[in-house]
């Protein structure tokens, strides 16, 4: 087998997806072409300026991102020749627009010789040049209107490689835009075929047409599988990446001898790695939720047009169509529970995420119980305990609603092979038994009292024991229902207590909060204030003892009156007065005398009594006891432990996902 037919067919290694749509111009700009005859190169120079953005420039500041707005380029007859039958390729009508440049063109072989001598005209000032440009000018735009801005740009103006990458599309994200048209299209099909059902008046007909609508739900569930798994792909390897990481770096860490170093930074990389198991999964969950919503929003519209179906036909022609009708509430029934399953995944780990978060803010108020907080941060982590638990209420409202729906659709699981059990039975037991020919009225009347006491058949019995076990699960579907509901009932209560509450709160919060920000606003004014009157009298104090370093005489400050303060100070001058030296000793041993002088003297002391520090007592703070009420009223509220739930989940998937 050669290498070609060992090849993929679905291979796309070598192909490349052009855009569909890479001409679309989304806003209309005005470009104005500027065309000019080059007599050195002796060809045209063709300017472009984009007028549009020239006039949003001038109006704003310009950006570093700027768009082009201006392109040149020379180009010779041949050139704009070759130009021309590209647009003509995209509008034929431009066919005819294209000016006569014969004058212009290159000139034979004895030209390239003799580089005085000239093909055309003697004087090169006789020739027209203008005309020609003009022309060309209008040429180009309109080749603009009929062609688009962009085929005639990047034709004009040649594109590096770089550029050439815009028209192409990238393989993933091309496939799933195919996919997801190709889903577009299959539910255009089935909600044409819904649609057509009101122009059937005949049974023959509908018949037909729900023949359709099978093959087109069919078709719809293969290409939504398709494209749902394409999407999943993605995460589930990202999950598989992540656990084989994950294991590991475990094995690591229980066979081998690692520093402590190496040990703390691969426990660091062995949790980034659960983090992202935990995201892929997570994500799995809600493309799950997804697609179950997509088949189940498909099954409720053929059941729901079913049933308009039916009112328009007797009992008689409609037997016909009624095992499809039951056919599809159970595929119904079957796909809302899934869909219900995983929305119950997706609320439970919401509910879990929500439980880490209060948790670890317990954790944080345990490790800052000793650290000196203010009571606003503390209020701040208060609003956040309430609002988590205001959020865990109502996700285990949601997480309420989704079980009672699964409980709703196992229970019409249930209904329907309870009714397709007793119609068996019913069957059986009203089949017709041919006995022989009996002469001997005693004969007969002792068989008609052995077949009153007679057991019924063994097919019979299986099907009425089955029936017994299909009875007791709903029994328990419904018991649990009851419990349910009175969990639900808690829950609401708690709900609305703690919405009451927080409303209470809000109102006395907006009515001291403002009294206590000014407060608050006023002590930190007065701190600052009085922190710099401080830092002024010391750079004084400083000026001044370098100052008196400086010079041997002293003077002092005479102030006088206030008037006369205020005209120094506008004079820009402070008045001085020679003040006569102390006899005091010389400034060295000034400050040892005075000192040495004190402590002779003495300090007269004074008791006083130490404050008592506040020890951080071993009980909790008020944070962390509204952190465990809220834990505790919030596990009260939800349903039975995690562990029970689970195991009746287990217990009650075994018997649909056979």
């Amino acid at each position: 087998m050669n290498s070609i037919e060992c090849e993929r067919l679905d291979s796309l290694e070598g192909w490349v997806a052009v855009k569909s749509n890479i001409f679309e111009e989304d806003e209309a700009f005005k470009l104005g072409f500027i065309v000019q005859w080059n007599v050195i190169e002796c060809k045209f120079a063709v300017t472009c300026h984009n007028r549009t953005l020239q006039r949003q420039k001038r109006k704003s500041e310009p950006a570093a991102d700027d768009p082009q707005m201006s392109w040149a380029g020379l180009f010779s007859v041949s050139d704009l020749k070759h130009v021309h039958q590209q647009f003509t390729c995209v509008a034929d009508v431009l066919g005819g627009c294209f000016p006569d440049l014969t004058e212009f063109e290159e000139g034979n072989i004895w030209d390239l010789l003799f580089l005085n001598r000239r093909s055309g005209p003697d004087n090169d000032e006789e020739r027209d040049y203008d005309t020609p440009c003009r022309k060309l000018e209008k040429y180009f735009s309109t080749a603009i209107d009929l062609c688009g801005r962009k085929i005639v740009l990047d034709t004009l103006f040649a594109q590096d490689d770089r550029d050439v990458e815009e028209y192409f599309e990238n393989l993933q994200e091309f496939k799933k835009k195919s996919l997801q048209e190709e889903m577009s299209r299959a539910k255009g099909h089935l909600r044409q075929l819904l649609q057509s059902h009101s122009g059937a008046d005949r049974m023959v007909m509908l018949l037909s047409i729900y023949e359709e609508e099978d093959e087109a739900y069919q078709d719809l569930a293969t290409v939504a599988t398709t494209f749902f798994q394409y999407l999943l792909q993605p995460f589930r390897d990202m999950r598989e990446l992540a656990c084989l990481y994950k294991m590991d770096i475990l094995k690591s860490l229980e066979f081998e001898e690692l520093g402590p170093k190496r040990i703390a930074a691969l426990e660091k990389e062995a949790e980034e790695w659960r983090k992202k198991a935990e995201d892929a999964v997570a994500s799995i969950q809600d493309i799950t939720v997804t697609y179950f919503a997509q088949t189940s929003k498909a099954l409720a519209g053929m059941v729901k047009q079913m049933e308009e179906d039916k009112c328009r036909f007797g009992p008689a022609a409609w037997a016909s169509a009624a095992p499809r009708l039951e056919k599809l509430r159970f595929l119904l029934a079957k796909e809302t529970l899934q869909h219900m399953r995983a929305t119950e995944m997706c609320l439970s780990r919401k509910k879990d995420s929500i439980k880490e978060r209060l948790e670890n803010l317990s954790v944080r108020a345990q490790g800052q119980r000793a650290d000196l907080r203010s009571a606003f941060e503390d209020g701040q982590k208060q609003d956040t305990v309430d609002q988590l638990e205001l959020q865990f209420y109502e996700t285990q409202l949601e997480l309420y609603d989704a079980k009672f729906e699964i409980l709703k659709n196992e229970e019409q699981l249930l209904v329907a092979q309870i009714d397709t059990l007793r119609r068996q039975i019913k069957e059986l037991k009203e089949e017709v038994v041919y006995y022989d020919v009996c002469e001997d009225p005693e004969e007969l009347q002792s068989m008609v009292h052995t077949g009153i006491h007679q057991a019924d058949p063994p097919a019979v019995s299986q099907l009425k024991r089955r029936l017994q076990t299909l009875e007791t699960k709903r029994g328990n579907i419904c018991a649990r229902r009851a419990y349910l509901r009175n969990k639900k009932d808690q829950c609401t209560d708690a709900h609305e207590q703690k919405h009451l509450v927080e409303k209470q709160s809000s109102i006395v919060f907006n009515q001291h909060h403002q009294v206590h920000l000014k407060r608050e606003k006023k002590k930190e004014e007065e701190q600052r204030r009085k922190e710099w009157v401080d830092k002024e009298r010391e750079k004084t104090l400083s000026r001044l003892r370098s100052f008196r370093e400086c010079f041997s005489f002293n003077f002092g400050i005479f102030v006088g009156t206030m008037d006369e303060v205020l005209a120094s100070l506008q004079r820009g001058q402070i008045k001085l007065r020679k003040v006569p030296a102390a006899s005091t000793p010389s400034p060295t041993g000034d400050a040892r005398s005075s000192l040495m002088s004190a402590i002779r003297q003495g300090v007269t002391l004074k008791k006083v009594v130490p404050a008592r520090a506040e020890v951080p007592s071993g009980g909790d703070n008020e944070l962390e006891r509204s952190i465990k009420a809220a834990m505790m009223r919030m596990k009260k509220v939800a349903a039975d432990s995690d562990e029970d739930d689970r195991g009746d989940e287990e217990g009650r998937s075994a018997d649909w996902d056979s």
